[in-house]
């Protein structure tokens, strides 16, 4: 059994969690995608019925604009995370990072943007749990 260093530890953790930031960054572009496609056809299906579906289109616009904003919030939270990483794709001073994470997640708090701050909360645990673990020892 290989013994690695606690920092290596540390660096397979965040960037196992930074992979999971892309994955989902990447799902939401997808369903972007879809939601344009859905909005596109909603408005032909409008102008067909002489401007009657507009509930429908209501809906979509308003999931995609929900949507749009969790993309631009985890592309934030991205960009924050890879100020952090070198050149050969490490992380660098984990303290510092999380204190740029949280003080990103309280400043969208005190602007009122209560949502954007929970998904930045949340992700902001997640690489918390990533650098402050206890490891499992097997004796």
């Amino acid at each position: 059994m290989a013994i690695i260093s606690k920092n290596m530890e540390i660096q397979e953790r965040i960037i196992g969690t930074f992979e999971e930031l892309q994955s989902a960054i990447h799902g939401l572009e997808s369903q972007l995608v879809e939601f344009e496609l859905l909005f596109n056809q909603a408005c032909d299906r409008h102008i067909a019925s002489d401007f009657q579906k507009e509930c429908l289109l209501d809906r979509i616009s308003s999931r995609h604009v929900t949507i749009l904003s969790r993309h631009e919030s985890l592309q934030l939270i991205q960009e924050t995370v890879s100020a952090y990483r070198d050149y050969d794709g490490l992380f660098l001073d984990h303290k510092q990072l999380l204190q740029s994470l949280e003080l990103l997640m309280l400043n969208h708090a005190e602007r009122e943007e209560y949502e954007i701050a929970a998904i930045i909360k949340k992700w902001y645990e997640k690489f918390v749990r990533a650098v402050d673990f206890i490891a499992d020892l097997a004796y």
